[in-house]
């Protein structure tokens, strides 16, 4: 069990490391992302629009949302957001270990309800769109393998910067 894991934490990044991606293709990952530009949890495509190359120029969509309901007896209350994010994103170095610098739109539709004893039911339904932008590490393989993204994501919503949000991806890249 102990050369097995030292096989597995030893061995296998090196030999990821050596294999280069096809000059015939270009980069690809699908990943899970909690919050960040989704918002709650998404699912992200990210590709790259040069072939054979890790970096450079590419962009990323995704779906995703979060949901939430509370009760105490008289009184109830529900929300759920549905958020489409679209990035368009560049990366520096192609390697495994590089940075990735992007920004784009998120779409997300929200909508909440609730009851009360005193004004009974209350619902509201809105549609808007803020602007993400991501600064951070990302580990990718060089064809089939885990793909890891931990980012500052800072938001422009309701005309305010707010700079205190982050994101953690994981998922697979390929080839």
């Amino acid at each position: 069990m102990k050369t097995l894991f030292t096989f597995i934490i030893g061995v296998l990044p090196f030999l990821s490391q050596a294999q280069e991606i096809p000059a015939d293709r270009t980069a690809k990952a699908i990943y899970v992302e909690a919050l960040g530009s989704g918002l709650g949890l998404s699912i992200n495509f990210d590709t790259r629009f040069q072939k054979g190359r890790l970096d450079g120029l590419g962009i990323r969509g995704g779906i995703g949302g979060i949901s939430a309901s509370a009760s105490d007896g008289t009184t109830s209350a529900s929300i759920g957001v549905l958020s489409l994010p679209i990035l368009v994103n560049y990366v520096v170095g192609n390697s495994r270990a590089s940075f990735e610098a992007g920004g784009g739109l998120t779409l997300f539709r929200a909508s909440a309800s609730g009851t009360d004893a005193v004004n009974g039911d209350l619902s509201f339904h809105g549609t808007s769109v803020f602007g993400a932008f991501n600064l951070g590490l990302r580990l990718q393989p060089k064809r089939t393998g885990a793909h890891f993204r931990l980012y500052w994501n800072p938001i422009i919503a309701n005309n305010r910067f707010q700079a205190s949000w982050f994101g953690l991806s994981l998922g697979v890249g390929f080839k």
